[in-house]
């Protein structure tokens, strides 16, 4: 796709890919409130999974069903759009898996 076209219709007048990523990435979160969502973040390696609570501005609150650091479940994180490598938001049909099926047997 043509970023001059894709700025376009973001409504930015100057194409500039970071504004375009964060313009992206923060609609697909806002457009899925409620639906859970994977998000992986390179910081610390660090995993988050569980519902979008909502989108302020460029920061994703969402409420962490399952983390990488189990004393971390059940809290709910406040994530800057820019830190977030990799993420994923559930489909009908196509839900996260349950990643810790079977590890605490």
């Amino acid at each position: 796709m043509d970023i001059n076209k894709l700025a376009t219709q973001l409504g930015i007048s100057v194409p500039d890919i970071n504004t375009i990523r964060q313009t992206v990435v923060t609609q697909a979160f806002e457009n899925n409130i409620g639906v859970r969502a994977l998000v992986l973040l390179s910081q610390y390696p660090f995993l988050i999974i569980g519902p979008i609570a909502e989108v302020v501005s460029d920061y994703l609150v969402i409420e962490a069903e399952i983390t990488n650091i189990t004393e971390l479940d059940g809290e709910k994180f406040r994530v800057h759009i820019d830190d977030i490598e990799v993420f994923y938001i559930e489909k009908e049909n196509r839900p996260i898996p349950d990643i810790r099926n079977g590890m605490n047997d």
